[in-house]
């Protein structure tokens, strides 16, 4: 009698976590569009990123949102004002997110699900784009000011996130402009930059160099 009443129990709860999974495939990553509707599943089936696009010929406002799969909850997560590369960490519990509100012009968003989901106080979600810029503006110096700024991504493994962040500085409000780039290894776990690559050292390691 026990085993059957233990089957039907596993029966149960098997039925139950099937139904909190999404159907459909999971994706890394994505490229999002804000006149394109979109759905982005977690590594682990538990969660998805939804874009629903708003066309009302007021500019482009299209929310991007978490959703829990098979369940109600939901949380904004930015708005997409043209294009955007989404990826899901591996742990199915951070996104980052490349937005591309302007042309020659990103802009680096972190998100943990955790404390998105259960209210805790987390860092703000450009604490990275602020961490990169301030490294960024240390090892350019202060003479020269960045007209264009173009991180992108590189590899992540674990709490270990490289990027290279490439683009072209002025100085004193002249011309010409210079380029950059340089590799920039982040831990995740703080947000921290941890070390800067030059753009040889990051080809080198990586293979990768700054986008054109």
């Amino acid at each position: 009698m026990k085993t059957y009443i233990i089957f039907g129990i596993s029966l149960l709860l098997t039925a139950g976590t099937a139904s909190a999974q999404c159907s459909g495939t999971p994706k890394h990553r994505a490229q999002l569009q804000w006149s394109e509707s979109a759905n982005v599943i977690a590594p682990d089936h538990a969660w998805v990123v939804e874009v629903h696009p708003v066309f009302d010929g007021d500019g482009n406002r299209t929310p991007v949102t978490l959703h829990r799969c098979g369940g109600t909850g939901s949380w904004p997560l930015f708005t997409l004002k043209r294009d955007a590369e989404l990826r899901w960490g591996a742990d199915s519990n951070h996104i980052l997110v490349i937005n591309e509100p302007l042309s020659l012009t990103n802009e680096l968003l972190f998100f943990s699900v955790a404390s998105l989901t259960t209210g805790t106080q987390g860092l703000p979600p450009d604490t990275l784009n602020r961490a990169v810029t301030e490294a960024l503006t240390e090892r350019l110096g202060k003479e020269k000011h960045v007209q264009f700024y173009l991180p992108s991504f590189v590899s992540w493994k674990g709490d270990d996130l490289l990027l290279a962040v490439g683009g072209e500085t002025y100085t004193a409000n002249v011309g010409p402009l210079a380029s950059y780039c340089y590799g920039m290894r982040i831990n995740i776990s703080t947000l921290r930059v941890e070390s800067v690559l030059s753009e040889k050292e990051l080809k080198k390691s990586t293979g990768h160099s700054c986008p054109d």
